[in-house]
């Protein structure tokens, strides 16, 4: 009788340490991406090599979650592979994320490898996070006089293998608290060690990008509609997502009801013999 006591204290202790630190992350945003569409701007094709395997480049989720130290951009990808042995965990990939906070106007131009596109005016962009391997990965912030400063200490990226995510952790003191306003630029690329800003291009041979169009397999947005993916990459104008906050609360709520209606139902049991 003790031992089965003392399982259920353990039990019910390793629930509650479980439950406070799933409700110690808090997720600002989740958006899905449409699965399939790393074209581009519809003709872009990956290198002929063979290390490149479909959905390295298609994006199927960006979300954005904090705790008391940092916050976290995740990145999940169709497919997420290491042929190269990035101490990261992940090779291929290159991207940049551009947030508009609504702190200050910002700046407007997206550069890309070679490439500029232009956002609206009243929507450019004060936060920029460059993410690549090999220790790449940057943050950059727009200051006073349209300033920017750029900050790697407190910045890594690592994979998440076990659902093909790349993570992003930022000390939550490079960055203000997420809220609603904000709006996101999400651009996949190819990652190239040897081209400007690691952005690799078209060109000729197995390990260029082929077809044509902007070097971007796959941004943030809608499949269909003025602001469809297609659209933004052709006429070179883009348009952010907006953060839509997501709470824990429900879910934790269902969660405490079960534990207390299991414990009930044990305890039932036990004084009953």
């Amino acid at each position: 009788m003790r031992l089965r006591k003392l399982r259920v204290l353990l039990l019910s202790v390793c629930i509650v340490l479980l439950c406070r630190r799933a409700a110690a992350l808090e997720t600002f945003a989740v958006f899905k991406d449409p699965k399939g569409d790393d074209a581009g701007a519809g003709g872009l094709l990956y290198p002929a090599h063979g290390v490149y395997v479909p959905g390295l480049f298609d994006l199927l989720q960006f979300s954005l979650s904090s705790d008391s130290d940092h916050l976290y951009f995740d990145f999940q990808f169709a497919a997420l592979t290491n042929p190269f042995q990035a101490p990261e965990g992940y090779f291929h990939q290159r991207l940049e994320v551009y947030v508009h906070t609504g702190t200050r106007l910002g700046r407007t131009e997206v550069e890309i490898g070679g490439w500029t596109f232009q956002t609206a005016p009243e929507l450019g962009w004060d936060l920029r996070l460059s993410v690549a391997p090999f220790g790449e990965t940057r943050l950059y912030a727009v200051g006073e006089e349209n300033r920017v400063q750029v900050f790697s200490e407190g910045v890594t990226s690592y994979s998440r293998p076990e659902n093909g995510t790349i993570r992003v952790q930022v000390s939550s003191d490079l960055l203000p608290q997420p809220d609603s306003a904000w709006g996101y630029y999400v651009l996949t690329g190819s990652f190239d060690g040897l081209a400007a800003d690691f952005w690799r291009d078209l060109g000729e041979g197995p390990w260029q990008l082929r077809g044509e169009g902007p070097p971007v397999f796959d941004l943030l947005a809608p499949r269909f509609g003025r602001n469809s993916q297609r659209a933004q990459l052709r006429t070179g104008v883009l348009h952010p997502v907006v953060s839509r906050k997501v709470s824990s609360a429900p879910w934790l709520t269902v969660l405490s009801a079960v534990i207390l209606l299991v414990g009930t139902f044990g305890l039932w049991r036990w004084r009953r013999g």
